[in-house]
């Protein structure tokens, strides 16, 4: 039995020393917070002592024209009482120890670990998770699955809090994104959050003449709002457009929803829509859409000037860690969340601490 104890920063750091000096089969028999250093009782610091063993398989090897000395009946005994004591100390602890998979973390970790992957979070933001996490783990005199799931929410919300956009407006607001995600109904939920919440003069612009539909529907929303809208065909509408409205407080510009999958989309876009300083472009995605296509559809609009993401049909997906997936790969921020087609009710700000409390909402200790 080999026994070996280390004094680390962290448990990660622990388990790293443990794998390379006593291999993947050792154990861990027992962790504690301790402080070093320091002077006279001050400035010391704090570190994590652990315990750990394993049981190395003895390699026979044998010397021509030699042979091992007998050991006595004394040795014998002696030898035999230190591995029994030892066995029956890493027995006791052993049996104090929380179960283990096979993924060499503790169960109520794997268990954590393996919701937050049911919810399609991503495997870069798990890796780094599992550290602190272990950490919080084996610093805490091992809390349970709940215990464990409250500090990663908390880990989640400190992680992402500056992803949160809390305005306000610019004068021009654009939105973009592909077809079926629900931007002509989006805008129109902004735009009556100006009216009603700050009292403010809209008026529209669409720039989405392939459908006559997405023009009926945002000439409905005008009218209730009582604001003028203009439809552009080109450029010098567009420009003609702004000079028009420019006495209003904001004003909300509606685009094409086409294929993403076409470069010719975008720098259509750009032929019509001058994206100048005073104009804020949000890219609109639903939380309903394949992780790989959200990706794809970022990276189709990475050309434009994307200020913010908003993100719809929250109300229609069990898996929401895709939203959460975006802000991290991108470094981008969430300024909206949508759940429902009533304006300008189901429209939200985005908030880390209620996003999350929503995505594991439904976490159950097994």
């Amino acid at each position: 039995m080999k026994v070996k104890k280390y004094v680390v920063e962290s448990m990660p750091q622990a388990m790293k020393a443990i794998r390379s000096d006593l291999g993947e089969e050792a154990v861990i028999l027992h962790s504690k917070q301790i402080r070093t250093g320091g002077f006279l009782g001050l400035f010391t610091k704090a570190k994590i002592e652990v315990l750990a063993a394993v049981d190395p398989v003895e390699k026979l090897s044998v010397k021509k024209n030699s042979a091992p000395p007998e050991p006595s009946m004394k040795d014998n005994q002696s030898f035999m009482k230190q591995q029994l004591s030892e066995l029956n100390t890493l027995v006791s602890q052993m049996s104090q120890m929380p179960k283990v998979s096979s993924g060499s973390y503790p169960k109520v970790v794997e268990d954590v670990l393996a919701y937050l992957r049911l919810q399609e979070i991503d495997e870069a933001i798990l890796e780094n998770l599992e550290a602190p996490m272990l950490e919080y783990y084996y610093l805490h005199r091992r809390p349970n699955s709940n215990q464990l799931m409250k500090w990663t929410k908390n880990w989640f919300t400190n992680q992402f809090k500056a992803s949160e956009w809390s305005g306000p407006f610019k004068k021009y607001v654009s939105v973009v994104g592909p077809t079926g995600v629900g931007k002509t109904t989006t805008l129109a939920k902004l735009a009556a959050k100006c009216v009603l919440e700050q009292n403010q003069k809209i008026a529209f612009i669409t720039t989405d003449t392939y459908r006559i539909s997405a023009i009926e529907q945002l000439k409905t929303y005008a009218s209730i709002l009582n604001a003028p809208l203009t439809i552009c065909y080109n450029g010098e509408d567009f420009k003609k457009a702004l000079l028009e409205t420019k006495a209003y407080d904001v004003i909300f510009i509606d685009t094409a929803g086409r294929n993403f999958l076409e470069p010719q989309y975008v720098n259509d876009l750009k032929k019509i829509i001058t994206f100048q300083e005073d104009l804020q472009t949000f890219l609109v995605l639903a939380l309903t859409s394949k992780a790989s296509d959200m990706k794809a559809i970022y990276e189709r609009f990475a050309s434009l000037p994307v200020d913010q993401l908003i993100f719809t049909k929250r109300d229609e997906t069990t898996h929401k860690g895709s939203l959460l997936n975006m802000l991290y790969r991108y470094g981008q921020r969430a300024a909206f969340t949508t759940n429902g087609q009533d304006v300008p009710e189901d429209v939200s700000s985005f908030k880390i601490e209620e996003f999350i409390d929503d995505v594991f909402g439904d976490w159950k200790d097994e």
